[in-house]
C-alpha cells in the first residue's frame, strides 16, 4: 500500500522550516552590527509578528503590545536610547496591519502606508539628543570596517597597487561621507526597519499556518497605489529642503526620499500593469526593468517616481483598453 502525507501536515512542516530558516538568517545578520543595534535584526520582526497576530485575533486588544513595549522601553532602558524606540513603533505598525486584516488590508499600497509610524520616527530622529553620538558611532564603525577591508586586501595584493588606489578613493570620499551621513542616516534606518517589518509579516503568515488560521491577505505588486494623502509627506519634505533652515535638512530628506521611494514603486507598478494589459510576458517585463535599472539607475528612479506621482491625477490603471483602438 502506498501512503500519502496529509497536505495540511506538509504545509505546516514547510512553514516550520521557513520560520527556522528566517530566524537563522536574522541571527547571522545580528552579528554584523554592534550591540544593542544588532539585536534589532531579531527583536523587530518578532514584535511585528506578535503584534500582527494578536491584533488579528483579538482586535483592538492587540494595541496592548506596542503600549506595553513603550512602557518597558521607558522603565527599563530609558527615553534617550535611540535603538529602543524602533521596537514599540514597529509593533505599532504590526498592530495596524493586524487590525486591517479583517478588511482585506486594502492592497499593497495600504500596507506600505502602514509604515508611516516608522517614517515619522525616522524624520524626528535628528532632533533627539543622542543623534549626534549615533552619527559619530556609525562613522567610526564604517571607518573601522574600511580599515579591516584594506588590511585584508593588502595581504592578498602582493604589489599593493589596488590597495593604495582604494585607500586614496576612500580618503577622497571621507569628506562626502562626513557631510552626507547626518542627512541620510535616518532614511537608511527607515529602509532597514521596513525590511525587518516585511520579515515580521512573513513570520506572522507562517505562524498563522502553523496555528491553522486563515491566510493573511495576499496582494499583488501590480496593484501598488499609495493613499492620496502620502503626497503631503513629499511636499513637506521638499518645503523643508527649500526653506533656509539647515537644521531641518535631515528631516526634509527623510520625508522626501521615504515618500519618493513609495511613488517610485507605484510608477514601476503602473508600467508593469500597462505592459501586462498588452500581453507582455512577466519575465520580459522583469528583464527589461533590471536592464534599464542597471544601465541608467538615476534616470530610471526619477522617471518611475514621476510616473508614480502623476498616477495620483491620471490613474492610469483605471483606463480601459479598447480592442484595435488607441
Amino acid at each position: 500500500m502506498t501512503s500519502t502525507a496529509e497536505p495540511g501536515r506538509e504545509r505546516i512542516g514547510g512553514s516550520w522550516f521557513r520560520i527556522l530558516l528566517v530566524i537563522a538568517v536574522l541571527c547571522v545578520l545580528s552579528q554584523e552590527l554592534p550591540a544593542p543595534w544588532g539585536s534589532l535584526w531579531l527583536v523587530v520582526p518578532s514584535v511585528v509578528a506578535l503584534a500582527l497576530l494578536l491584533s488579528w485575533r483579538f482586535g483592538a486588544w492587540g494595541v496592548a503590545v506596542p503600549l506595553g513595549l513603550f512602557t518597558a522601553a521607558i522603565v527599563f532602558v530609558g527615553p534617550f536610547q535611540l535603538w529602543v524606540w524602533w521596537i514599540p513603533v514597529a509593533a505599532l505598525t504590526g498592530t495596524w496591519m493586524g487590525l486591517r486584516e479583517e478588511g482585506g488590508a486594502g492592497g499593497v499600497g495600504q500596507l506600505a502606508w502602514m509604515l508611516l509610524p516608522l517614517l515619522l520616527l525616522a524624520a524626528l530622529l535628528p532632533w533627539m539628543l543622542e543623534y549626534a553620538p549615533l552619527v559619530s558611532g556609525v562613522e567610526k564603525h564604517l571607518r573601522e570596517s574600511n580599515q579591516r577591508l584594506l588590511a585584508m586586501l593588502a595581504r592578498l595584493d602582493a604589489q599593493g597597487d589596488r590597495t593604495q588606489a582604494l585607500r586614496q578613493a576612500w580618503a577622497q570620499g571621507a569628506e562626502l561621507q562626513r557631510r552626507g551621513l547626518p542627512l541620510l542616516l535616518p532614511t537608511v534606518l527607515f529602509a532597514w526597519m521596513t525590511l525587518l517589518v516585511v520579515a515580521g509579516r512573513g513570520l506572522a503568515a507562517r505562524f498563522g499556518r502553523v496555528l491553522r488560521w486563515p491566510e493573511l491577505s495576499r496582494v499583488r505588486f501590480v496593484d501598488w497605489r499609495l493613499p492620496d494623502g502620502a503626497i503631503w509627506l513629499a511636499i513637506v519634505g521638499l518645503a523643508l529642503l527649500l526653506a533656509p533652515l539647515p537644521a531641518w535638512a535631515p528631516t526634509g530628506w527623510t520625508l522626501l526620499i521615504g515618500s519618493g521611494l513609495g511613488y517610485c514603486a507605484q510608477g514601476i507598478a503602473v508600467v508593469e500593469s500597462l505592459l501586462l494589459s498588452r500581453g507582455v510576458p512577466p519575465s520580459m517585463i522583469v528583464l527589461t526593468m533590471v536592464f534599464v535599472f542597471a544601465m541608467a539607475t538615476p534616470v530610471f528612479l526619477f522617471a518611475a517616481t514621476c510616473v508614480g506621482v502623476s498616477d495620483l491625477w491620471l490613474d492610469y490603471r483605471r483606463l480601459e483598453a479598447v480592442p484595435e483602438k488607441d
